[in-house]
Order: C-alpha cells, then sequence, then structure tokens
C-alpha cells in the first residue's frame, strides 16, 4: 500500500484505521539519528497487553462466564516487563499508546507500563512496605501490573453518556462516577490475587485521606475511618500516580492532552496531600519531564531535539540541535549536542509553540533543596 520514502496521502489514512492499523513509523531525514536510542520492542509490547486487555474487557461486558484470561495477562506483563529490565533506555522513554478508538483500554495499558517501571525502581520500598511477604515476593510488580491493567474496568458499568459527556458532571453523575472503583473490585474481587484488586478498589484514595469510595462497615453501612498514608496499600498508591499523569497527558473528550513538563509541575504541588512522598520522588526520577525524541526550543533560540533523560535534573536533558535561531539546518546535529545540566544560563523555553519556562520553577526548587541535603 506504501512505498518508502514516499508521503503518506492523507485520503489512505481512514482505510489504514479500517484495517487495524493504528500507528506507523514515519521516516523523518533530520531526526533519523534517533533511531538509536528509541526501541520499537516496547510500543509492540504495550500493543500486545492492550490487545489482551480489549479481549478481556469485551469478555465482561458481554457477560461471559468463568475466569479472567489470566494466563494471558500475565504472560504478557512479564514480556513487558522482562524487556524494561533489560532495556537501556526503558526508564526514561515513556511511549504513549494512544488508541484511536478506546481511551479506557489504552489509558490501562500505558498505566501498566509506567507503573511497572515505577515498580522497578521502588523495589527497597516494595520490600520494606509488603512485611507480610518475602522479599522475593515484595518486589514482584507483575501482580502490581494485572491491577493496573484492571484499574478501571469499573468504568464499564458506568453510562456512555456520563463517560464522554464533554461538559462538567451533576452532582448526582460525579457520585455515580465515583462508585466506578466498588464496581470494578465487585467484577473481579475472587477472579484475581488479593494484592491486584486492591489496586481496583483504592486507586483513588489519597495520601492525605481524602479521595473515594467512601469505606463502610458492609453489616452496619457505618463508615470506617478513611485510608491515609502507608495505609493505603503500595500497589495503589503507586496506580494512583501512573492513573493522574496518564490521565492528564492524554486528550479526553472534557479536556486536551497537557504537556508532560506542566504535569510534572502540578503534580509536584500534590505530593504528601495526593501522594506518597517517596513513590512521588521515584516517580519524578523515571518520567521525563521532556520525553526522547520531543523537539524543543532552547532559550537562546536554536531547535533541538531531546536524546537523554537525567533523572537528578529532570528539566535539563541533553539535547542536539537541529537549526540555529536562525533557522538555517544544522547539518551535524551530533555535533551540536548540549547537556542543559551543564548550562545553567540555557533552558528549554518553547514546546509546540508553548512557553514552559513557567512549569520548570518547581523542578528547580527541588534540584536546589537537593543541593543543599547534599
Amino acid at each position: 500500500m506504501l512505498q518508502r520514502d514516499h508521503e503518506i496521502p492523507m485520503d489512505l489514512v481512514p482505510r489504514l484505521k479500517q484495517l487495524g492499523i493504528v500507528e506507523v513509523w514515519v521516516r523523518c531525514r533530520d531526526l533519523e539519528f534517533l533511531e538509536d536510542v528509541i526501541d520499537e520492542g516496547l510500543g509492540e509490547g504495550q500493543r500486545e497487553i492492550y490487545s489482551h486487555v480489549r479481549r478481556n474487557f469485551e469478555k465482561m461486558m458481554q457477560g461471559a462466564s468463568g475466569q479472567l484470561d489470566l494466563h494471558q495477562f500475565q504472560e504478557s506483563i512479564g514480556g513487558l516487563f522482562g524487556f524494561l529490565r533489560g532495556s537501556n533506555c526503558g526508564n526514561m522513554l515513556l511511549q504513549k499508546l494512544d488508541a484511536f478508538d478506546n481511551y479506557l483500554m489504552s489509558h490501562s495499558t500505558n498505566v501498566c507500563y509506567l507503573a511497572l517501571l515505577l515498580g522497578m525502581k521502588l523495589e527497597r520500598y516494595l520490600i520494606d512496605q509488603r512485611k507480610v511477604k518475602t522479599p522475593r515476593d515484595a518486589k514482584d510488580v507483575q501482580l502490581l501490573g494485572l491491577g493496573c491493567l484492571l484499574h478501571d474496568v469499573g468504568k464499564m458499568k458506568i453510562p456512555s453518556a456520563i463517560l464522554n459527556k464533554p461538559g462538567r458532571l451533576t452532582e448526582d453523575e460525579m457520585e455515580l462516577m465515583k462508585l466506578h472503583p466498588v464496581f470494578g473490585y465487585e467484577m473481579v474481587k475472587g477472579r484475581i490475587p488479593a494484592s491486584a484488586s486492591e489496586v481496583v478498589l483504592n486507586h483513588h484514595q489519597r495520601y492525605n485521606g481524602e479521595g473515594y469510595p467512601p469505606r463502610r462497615d458492609p453489616r452496619t453501612g457505618d463508615a470506617f475511618p478513611p485510608l491515609a498514608g502507608t495505609r493505603i496499600p503500595i500497589f495503589s498508591r503507586i496506580a494512583t500516580l501512573a492513573d493522574v499523569y496518564d490521565a492528564a497527558t492524554t486528550t479526553r473528550c472534557y479536556s486536551g492532552a497537557k504537556l508532560p513538563v506542566r504535569v510534572l509541575d502540578e503534580m509536584h504541588g500534590m505530593v504528601g496531600t495526593f501522594f506518597d512522598p517517596v513513590v512521588a520522588e521515584a516517580f519524578f526520577q523515571t518520567v521525563p519531564a521532556f520525553p526522547i525524541g520531543q523537539v524543543v526550543t532552547l532559550s537562546d533560540g536554536h531547535q533541538a531535539v531531546v536524546v537523554d533523560f537525567n533523572p537528578h535534573r529532570p528539566v535539563r536533558p541533553k539535547v542536539q540541535c537541529l537549526r540555529d535561531p536562525g533557522g538555517a539546518c544544522i547539518a551535524d546535529p551530533s555535533l551540536y549536542e548540549l547537556d542543559l545540566g551543564l548550562y545553567d544560563d540555557l533552558q528549554i523555553a518553547y514546546v509546540d509553540g508553548v512557553d514552559v519556562r513557567p512549569y520548570q520553577e518547581s523542578q528547580r526548587n527541588r534540584e536546589a533543596a537537593l543541593a543543599e541535603i547534599a
């Protein structure tokens, strides 16, 4: 259908979607050098999980009897986990899967992927928090991935008119929406291990005790004290960050996608209230404010592309310059590689025409605080 080095005609795009081709790799000669740092295998692993999520969700919607296909889920999660373990760039590159036809399923896959990355970084914390397990079992994150794949399954019980409503929900609609963790928990309880089903129930519990659903005695209906702090299962605390980040950086029916640097800036202000500080610190060292491959404009006017991530100075990655301030192409970008961590007078100023300098202030304050501690 397509020949190499030929432009894709836009009238062919609908046909590609009909054939189930939801994304293609496009050659951009100015960025060909990025092939060494971007791995197609990660996207393939995510899409495999997506297809498994879709099949299982459709069976549940149709009321199919029997167990969830846990073997298929766990096999694909294990494959993705193994890929991330062996990848040199897995913890630096966050490739979001944007399914053109179903937000719920692509979101579930993205949250699973991000939670696996966080779980890998938090092995010591998992051993400390999951005291009922052996150290080996405590740091096994495959059940974390399973819980994250299913964390929003209860939304399948919410009317589509509410789920896809472009405007603000009414009070009654919001109260119904807040029940989706309960609906989901009832769907998976007893069908998956408890540490995974707890993610489904508790992924909207906030570190300060706020959040939902409310906890009640099933016999009397009396309210229990809210879950807070480390009483919230650690897998749920990890899922909360992954869920908030992916939702905010994805286009929804009621809001546009925000740039990662903006979302991370907003999430800094939620540490200790919404988020566990230990999990949040690992998150900020894992998720790049400027993903590898993103084209940016520097404060001196150069156009550049991000080629590496510095977990200790996330808003100051390595870049290679593509064009000079006058717009002229740079013949060999590798000769103009800059580690922005070494140039305090230079920063990323614009992404897609948006001034992102205001969103870097919280990160600079965090870096300064860490430097004082050191």
